[in-house]
């Protein structure tokens, strides 16, 4: 079932959630932390879902940008 849910989001979609994952400099680094200025605007972008890139993260990893992909 796990390879299912990768294999549904089209190419666009998995490159934008690429690069919230590993070149969004707010994302990433707010995830690294887990407190501080980049993790509350990453935090803060959830709630106010504008950024492409942390949506298309959230839809494929299944957590907000400010949370680090589940294991597996």
């Amino acid at each position: 079932m796990e390879e299912r849910m990768e294999t549904q989001w089209d190419e666009k979609t998995r490159k934008r959630a690429d690069f919230c994952l590993n070149k969004c400099t707010v994302c990433k680094l707010g995830r690294e932390k887990g407190r501080g200025i980049f993790y509350n605007l990453a935090k803060l972008e959830s709630r106010l879902k504008f950024c492409p890139w942390c949506r298309a993260y959230e839809k494929v990893y299944g957590v907000p940008a400010y949370e680090k992909p589940p294991q597996g």
